[in-house]
């Protein structure tokens, strides 16, 4: 008894050919099995070539086992005729009928458990011929009747002649019909299937019988019994079945209208050789073929984006496609990204993994590389900073802010001190939104809404880590490749950080000529791209980015944008980027992604449909390809990316962080101008304007502060016990000092 392979139908396209399907099983023997109750349609068959064949025709399958009770198990045997007439043989709405004659057995009877089972097994010539010549003869012996009458002609003597069938006319109507399938059989060298149907005898298998019967002829009906599914495969033929050719055999071929179907969408596809592989080519968006599609490695400076809906396949495409270039190790390679799913990528492809809040590392991200145009530089980080800010309508005057404190902080040096420049960025304020009295500084609305929006930028210059020059050489950290994580920082922080990086990494790529359109020099990538970059086109940092995409082609540079929808970022921009990985978009979202996308044989809305139902893994890309020297923008494709598996690595880019060498205690002790101690007196500890820490002097007058940056600037408040009485006084962290109030 032959070892069974049972699969169970996933998915499968929305419209088949049943014929085409008949011929995946390249003409061996198999068993459907249908189970009205689950909605559920299995293959059972000894070859496991037939799961490939079925996907080659986009009915995707899974390897499960069916469930047998132990014991003998009994069916009704059935030998049934799906009757055609010659004359509807090319009818294209007899086929229709045909294809879908059965399919209502899975919503009919669903509320039914019994299985049905219809085996297809091989037969030939020798039972076709016998089978033939057994109607032959029926035929023959049909008796009929001669009728005469007179004819219409005006010669009284004439007559006319009717050979007229009398008995049995339906069974010689089926009997031709069969007798034009049998030489249809014959024709075709006897390729044919003889199909039993086994039904599971239980209270509900009279249902099933009946709607059986309603829909076909049932030529012989007898009990059977098998004790393993083997045996009921292997079942010796007990009827005198009649063999079906190919097309009319494909009448019994469905599935569960249960099923998830697929749209078919055509899709041209030539062959592109070499270059980064993207995925596996999909036939008509449904069939996963053995078809590569690469585009070439040059082509990718021209700009990407990869969108789609949370866990269908966007980070690990891109991985796909930069690791094929990290590897070639003549690009540098940068990313950032919000969490730390790029950690293990980055250390296998040895990028330097900078995990921002967790390194002792000093980044000043105020810092100006020697080779960097220091005014191009600071205008950038302006526009940048201003972006990220999310102040809406103040964004302008934020840019403007920044622009004279930076004016003034970068005459003075191309590494300042982070403090100094923040300090700048107050007295900016001041000047363009404020006024000074003698008890305080006064702002306009402005002035408050941009004070606000920077509170941000004040939180991480106050961290240990961010708050002095002389940091990390960003340039020698680029040059070698690196992934940015910023998982330990905060929602409403990343886009800061975005800007300050992004600003760095724009630096160094303007060192970079503008002879590299061929080439591919660096490859950024921005993970979750829409911290930084909105869908709003007139935003400073997407007309920026507009004008940086043209010149990052020239200088060999691409760009890859991370979104969860394609609308994230500017349509302004996505028409800039023309390599595009589409996933599954939301509903809202897919006919603005069908618009980016090439399809020459399908509208917007079968696309659009088409998005909405991709599975995972699946993605439409629209590339760009080469003849010759020549950039020729192809047809859109769908393709199944590569399964990646990423090894477990231990990811400790930068030495972790216990106690920042910056961060000291630093002990105030209080005096009355006596020289007597203060004990029980109140302090605020202020970093640029904000009260960070409280104290209340002990018996010995002191004040003990924990976590102060060594060196750093702040401001000591003396409680008084009225407003006026209050006493100030500049100190520096790591400083103890004895004050006298």
């Amino acid at each position: 008894m032959a070892e069974l392979h049972y699969l169970k139908i996933e998915s499968a396209p929305s419209e088949m050919n049943m014929e085409t399907v008949l011929d995946s099983f390249l003409y061996s023997k198999f068993m459907m099995v249908h189970e009205p109750g689950s909605g559920s349609t299995y293959i059972a068959a000894d070859s496991e070539a037939i799961s490939n064949a079925l996907n080659g025709l986009g009915i995707y399958t899974k390897k499960t086992e069916l469930t047998w009770h132990e014991g003998v198990h009994n069916f009704k045997a059935l030998a049934v005729y799906m009757f055609e007439e010659e004359r509807n043989r090319y009818n294209e709405e007899r086929k229709r009928v045909q294809e879908n004659r059965l399919t209502g057995l899975y919503s009919a009877l669903r509320s039914f458990n019994s299985r049905v089972f219809f085996l297809f097994s091989p037969s030939d010539s020798r039972k076709a011929e016998q089978v033939k010549k057994a109607i032959e003869s029926d035929i023959s012996a049909m008796e009929v009747r001669a009728t005469k009458s007179p004819s219409i002609r005006f010669d009284s003597n004439s007559y006319s002649t009717q050979m007229e069938i009398y008995h049995n006319s339906d069974k010689k109507r089926v009997l031709i019909s069969m007798l034009d399938m049998l030489n249809d059989i014959l024709m075709s060298n006897g390729t044919s299937y003889q199909l039993s149907i086994f039904i599971e005898d239980s209270e509900d298998s009279d249902p099933i019988y009946r709607y059986l019967r309603s829909k076909m002829l049932i030529l012989e009906e007898k009990m059977a019994s098998a004790r393993s599914m083997g045996e009921l495969y292997s079942y010796p033929e007990i009827m005198e079945s009649v063999p079906f050719s190919i097309e009319r055999c494909s009448g019994f071929i469905f599935f569960s209208e249960r099923i998830r179907k697929l749209s078919k969408i055509k899709t041209p596809f030539i062959s592109s050789g070499s270059g980064i592989e993207i995925g596996s080519y999909m036939r008509d968006g449904i069939k996963i073929t053995e078809e590569r599609l690469n585009v070439a490695r040059e082509s990718l400076n021209l700009g990407c984006i990869i969108s789609g809906l949370p866990g269908y396949g966007k980070t690990a495409s891109a991985k796909n496609v930069i690791g094929q270039v990290a590897k070639e190790k003549n690009t540098k390679v940068v990313i950032i990204s919000p969490n730390d799913e790029w950690n293990a990528f980055g250390q296998s492809n040895g990028l330097d993994v900078v995990k921002v809040y967790d390194s002792s590392k000093q980044i000043n991200f105020f810092k100006c590389d020697n080779l960097i145009n220091v005014e191009r530089f600071y205008e950038d980080l302006s526009m940048l900073i201003a972006s990220a800010s999310n102040a809406g309508p103040y964004k302008n005057s934020i840019e403007k802010v920044l622009l004279s404190a930076f004016n003034k902080s970068y005459k003075e040096s191309r590494d300042p001190d982070p403090n100094a420049v923040y300090s700048n960025i107050e007295l900016a304020v001041i000047e363009q939104h404020g006024k000074v009295t003698n008890a305080s500084v006064r702002y306009t609305k402005h002035g408050e809404n941009i004070r606000a929006a920077l509170q941000n930028l004040r939180l991480i210059i106050s961290r240990p880590e961010f708050a002095y020059n002389k940091g990390i050489d960003f340039r020698s950290i680029i040059e070698r490749g690196a992934v940015f994580d910023l998982s330990k920082v905060s929602n409403n922080m990343k886009p800061f950080f975005y800007a300050l990086i992004l600003n760095q990494v724009y630096g160094f790529a303007e060192s970079f000529d503008i002879y590299g359109d061929n080439e591919l020099r660096m490859l950024i990538c921005l993970e979750e791209a829409q911290v930084v970059f909105s869908n709003d086109s007139l935003s400073a940092a997407n007309q920026d980015l507009e004008n940086r995409i043209q010149n990052f082609r020239k200088k060999g540079i691409g760009l890859f944008l991370i979104t969860h929808n394609a609308t994230d970022i500017s349509p302004r921009i996505r028409r800039l980027l023309q390599f595009k990985m589409y996933f599954r978009q939301s509903a809202d979202v897919a006919k603005y992604a069908a618009n980016d996308l090439i399809f020459s044989e399908s509208d917007e809305l079968e696309i659009s449909r088409k998005l909405k139902l991709l599975g995972q893994r699946e993605c439409a890309v629209s590339y760009i390809g080469f003849s010759g020297n020549r950039k020729i923008p192809e047809s859109s494709v769908f393709v199944q990316i590569s399964e990646i598996k990423e090894e477990a690595i231990k990811c400790d880019g930068f030495e972790e962080k216990t106690r920042n060498m910056r961060l000291c205690d630093t002990l105030f002790t209080l005096f009355s101008k006596e020289n007597a101690v203060l004990s029980g007196a109140r302090a605020d500890l202020m970093y640029f304007g904000e009260k960070i820490a409280e104290c209340v002097s002990n018996e010995k007058g002191e004040l003990l502060f924990r976590d102060m940056l060594s060196e750093k600037k702040y401001e000591l408040i003396i409680i008084g016990e009225k407003k006026k009485d209050s006493r100030r006084f500049l100190v520096y962290g790591g400083r103890s000092e004895k004050l006298t109030i």
